[in-house]
């Protein structure tokens, strides 16, 4: 049984995909933010989607309808 799989090697590449995951997370994050200029959106509604973007960091969701609205 020189193949079998773990428990730790399953925990193992989980926390590999949540570490890409968070990466990815970010680069979005980066380009919503650094366009947010070229959007001319004001200074408020950038915050209020910065803070958006932290609760769904969270786990917190939001509907597509509250992102527009914010």
């Amino acid at each position: 049984m020189g193949n079998a799989v773990t428990l730790e090697m399953i925990y193992d590449e989980v926390k590999q995909v949540n570490k890409r995951l968070s990466l990815i997370e970010d680069v979005i994050e980066e380009v919503i933010i650094n366009g947010l200029p070229v959007a001319r959106i004001s200074k408020n509604k950038k915050e209020a989607m910065c803070r958006s973007i932290e609760e769904m960091k969270k786990g917190n969701c939001v509907t597509l309808e509250e992102l527009k609205s914010a």
